[in-house]
């Protein structure tokens, strides 16, 4: 039997335990009755994820009468844990938003309640504590924000009967094996990058300049692989020449200088790909220190969309341009007051990744409005007949929602954001563009 903690931790503590970490939205830890294996074994720092002053750690996490409860597989810990830890936060904001809206009204008042298991961004350590979760009774999934561990995860939640809504996991493999419990809000992969080099083109176009040479530079998970094969297939299909599409080894490469050489000596004037936050602020800095100015600089996703990789980079962020489905800037319905409290209360202006929870959180709900039960097959029914528009219950994604045969989102709508004193700025398409883009880049600061 796992014992029982009555010990208190302090906001940034050392978890000295083989088990991984589960968390609520009441920012009570648990403790997993899992052993990760020998390679999962280790200690793991919480900070950031949620407020950990004066709490204590308990062994139980099952759902109680009265409650609609979120399993979240996240990444706290790893080379993801930016993306997870923020998704953490937004997620739980959002279950606190609905709740204050009175929770499920059609179910007595239902109230929202979210726990969190640590993927430590490793998949296979996704995989375990997605069955933890689903033992515990959770009534849906929401995860991975890592495409590799979600391929998995959703395998798992298909097998039990579970409900799984990706969080910004884009890549088509997914939603692609005909799997009835799996959902995704947010566009795939192939939209956003199709969005960025299209805009390349115009850009270049519009100020009168040739097409420029295009690099592609991803990390080399799932999603990376995906990104830089779909921007070699739309630059080549616009006329345009990629010089190269490269990738490398995340959470290892710590050096891009001979990258980012090779690309200068090959006069590349774009530069796309898709990069971790703390991948893509070393990427900037080995451009600037090497003189390597590109034209255009742009991310699918990823690092161009965490306003961490602007406040690290201060001023050099400025004009990079990212593919995003979400800007704080947009004008939607009862938005500006959800994403005011929330730079608030995080200290950052509600991303992407942050929206997308609120995304789901909406499908969720608005599911249990209609349908009324928490039975995982009438859950799974409501959710595939969901249709909401920008706005509804916090979903503040482009184009709503309307899910097809497989899970995707057939009214996901993208656009191009530019980075501006730590702002994404819409820029594209001209209906939601609220500032003009810039062509060529400006020298670095």
């Amino acid at each position: 039997m796992t014992p029982k903690f009555e010990r208190h931790f302090s906001a940034a503590i050392l978890l000295k335990s083989k088990g991984n970490i589960i968390m609520n939205s009441s920012d009570t830890l648990f403790r997993s009755n899992h052993t990760a294996p020998a390679s999962g074994r280790r200690r793991f720092l919480v900070a950031g994820a949620a407020s950990l002053a004066g709490i204590a750690v308990h062994t139980t996490s099952k759902a109680q009468p009265g409650e609609v409860v979120i399993g979240a597989v996240l990444p706290l810990t790893g080379p993801s844990a930016s993306f997870g830890q923020n998704s953490w936060n937004a997620l739980q904001y959002a279950c606190e938003v609905a709740n204050e809206a009175g929770g499920v009204k059609a179910m007595g008042g239902m109230k929202f309640r979210a726990v969190v298991a640590d993927t430590q961004s490793q998949p296979e350590i996704a995989a375990s504590q997605t069955e933890q979760l689903i033992r515990r009774g959770v009534t849906v999934l929401i995860g991975c924000n890592q495409s590799a561990a979600s391929i998995i995860s959703t395998q798992i939640a298909e097998r039990a009967g579970v409900p799984f809504l990706t969080a910004y996991d884009i890549d088509p493999a997914i939603t692609a094996r005909g799997f009835k419990y799996t959902f995704r809000a947010s566009p795939l992969i192939d939209a956003y990058a199709r969005d960025m080099v299209t805009f390349v083109k115009a850009l270049a176009e519009k100020n009168g300049k040739p097409l420029p040479k295009i690099v592609a530079f991803s990390e080399n998970s799932i999603a990376g692989q995906s990104a830089n094969k779909f921007i070699v297939q739309t630059a080549k299909s616009l006329g345009m020449e990629v010089v190269e599409a490269a990738t490398y080894d995340v959470g290892k490469t710590q050096n891009f200088a001979p990258y980012i050489s090779r690309f200068k000596a090959a006069n590349a004037q774009a530069y796309i790909g898709h990069n971790r936050t703390a991948d893509g602020i070393l990427i900037v800095r080995t451009m600037k220190e090497l003189g390597f100015n590109p034209a255009v600089m742009g991310g699918i996703l990823g690092a161009t969309s965490d306003p961490e990789f602007s406040k690290n980079l201060g001023a050099d962020s400025n004009n990079i341009y990212a593919s995003d489905s979400f800007s704080p800037e947009l004008k939607i319905p009862g938005m500006a007051a959800i994403t005011g409290r929330y730079a608030a209360k995080f200290g950052r202006p509600m991303d992407v990744g942050s929206a997308t929870m609120f995304a789901d959180l909406a499908v969720l709900w608005d599911s249990l409005e209609r349908k009324k039960s928490l039975k995982p097959k009438d859950l799974r029914d409501a959710i595939a007949s969901t249709e909401l528009k920008p706005g509804d219950r916090g979903f503040f994604l482009l184009g709503g929602v309307k899910f097809n045969e497989v899970g995707d989102n057939a009214r996901a709508g993208g656009m191009i954001t530019v980075l501006r004193n730590g702002n994404n700025v819409p820029v594209f398409p001209n209906e939601v563009a609220t500032t003009p883009g810039v062509y060529p880049k400006p020298n670095w600061s």
